[in-house]
């Protein structure tokens, strides 16, 4: 840990880690160090880290569980700012008539904050059952399925801007498309409020368990990958067109286009961030020179090449 690194660790109450393969971090179990990894204990915290970073110019970004992530081979300078551990928590706020109130805070599961919802009585998230984000993760990448979308059930995010000042934004004053959210740079979700209607537990739980079956029954989850790669164009899948130009199930070294869902590429044990991008660029170029589609990847690439 050099000097300036000292410096931070002796203001903040959280962790630092140093130069730190962020392929432990990640759900594709890829990817190169990161010089510096920091685990805010709290909102103050994470103002002295931001403070810090602006006095240093060092660049960073925010790590949610790392489940839409690639990182490069090469690994990424700067520091990683993970609110995994200070950020938690799903507590109910006042209830309505007919909808209750959640808090919930970016370092999160989306899957605690789905079976606190389902304890409540509350109804309207089960579509993302089996969905491995945070709540963090979630909200930034406007996360969804079952044409269901993370937006249609949130009254505001609570936000830090680069200066640490503390922001809260209604949902009208926020611009989400697909799987996005318009924030500034630079600008950190601390959490989110979400309004679901009043139901019956047990149909909640029912309603989970068959959206999970359905993700288990397409997708490959026994092994890592970062979802879906490519975003859905209007009216088809993805993975139909990859599958319809012969990719499905294509291997280079470990990497691999899955035999199950062929808009996931999967690691079978050692594959590299390369392979896994060279097997995107495969099924980009031919979808687009046999199906006259243009591919836009879903998943967030960040990094050097090694």
């Amino acid at each position: 840990m050099d000097e300036k690194t000292i410096s931070l660790a002796e203001q903040i109450k959280g962790e630092i880690l140093y130069s730190v393969p962020l392929s432990g971090y990640t759900s594709f179990a890829v990817g190169g160090p990161v010089d510096y990894l920091v685990f805010p204990a709290d909102p103050e915290d994470l103002q002295k880290t931001l403070k810090w970073c602006r006095k240093e110019k060092v660049h960073y970004f925010f790590l949610g569980n790392g489940t839409n992530l690639l990182v490069r081979d090469g690994g990424v300078r700067g520091m990683a700012i993970s609110l995994s551990r200070g950020f938690q928590g799903v507590s109910e706020l006042e209830r309505g008539e007919e909808n209750g109130h959640l808090q919930a805070g970016a370092g999160e599961t989306l899957g605690k904050l789905l079976e606190f919802a389902c304890e409540k009585g509350l109804t309207g998230m089960e579509w993302a059952a089996g969905i491995p984000g945070s709540v963090g993760g979630a909200l930034f990448m406007n996360a969804g399925a079952f044409r269901s979308e993370m937006k249609d059930h949130l009254q505001s995010l609570q936000l830090m801007d680069p200066e640490g000042a503390l922001i809260e934004k209604g949902k009208e004053d926020l611009q989400f498309s697909y799987r996005a959210v318009e924030l500034k740079k630079g600008w950190a979700i601390l959490g989110g409020k979400f309004s679901l209607r009043f139901g019956n537990t047990r149909a909640i739980r029912s309603k989970m368990d068959e959206f999970l079956q359905k993700r288990m029954a397409k997708q490959p989850l026994h092994l890592p990958s970062a979802g879906s790669v490519f975003k859905n164009p209007s009216r088809v899948a993805v993975g139909k067109l990859i599958e319809e130009v012969g990719l499905k199930g294509t291997r280079l070294r470990d990497a691999q286009i899955s035999e199950k869902h062929a808009n996931f590429i999967v690691n079978l044990g050692r594959a590299r961030a390369r392979d896994i991008l060279t097997l995107a660029e495969w099924a980009k170029d031919k979808v687009f020179q046999e199906k006259g589609v243009k591919l836009e990847l879903e998943i967030q690439v960040i990094g050097e090449e090694e």
